[in-house]
């Protein structure tokens, strides 16, 4: 396959959701987050009734952000000192 051919190829929401492991809903959060969280990127492709696709390019990219982006340790709010008696 050249590399124009595969700069076009299409992924369905399926095919992201499985690559990523994640649930349709769960992409459908990324895309709403703010502007300055790396929100999921639009589709390329989305008919009325239709599937949405995004170009497998735009999703790798998206992808090496989310993996770049600072993340905070989970139950790290919870980890405050205790009231001393």
């Amino acid at each position: 396959m050249s590399k124009k051919a595969q700069d076009l190829k299409l992924m369905s929401t399926r095919e992201i959701c499985e690559q990523l492991r994640i649930s349709s809903r769960t992409l459908e959060r990324y895309r709403k987050r703010p502007g300055n969280e790396n929100p999921f990127p639009e589709p390329d492709c989305a008919y009325m009734g239709g599937s949405n696709k995004w170009i497998k390019t735009k999703v790798e990219e998206w992808q090496r952000r989310e993996m770049s982006r600072p993340v905070r340790r989970p139950m790290s709010h919870l980890n405050l000192p205790r009231d001393v008696k």
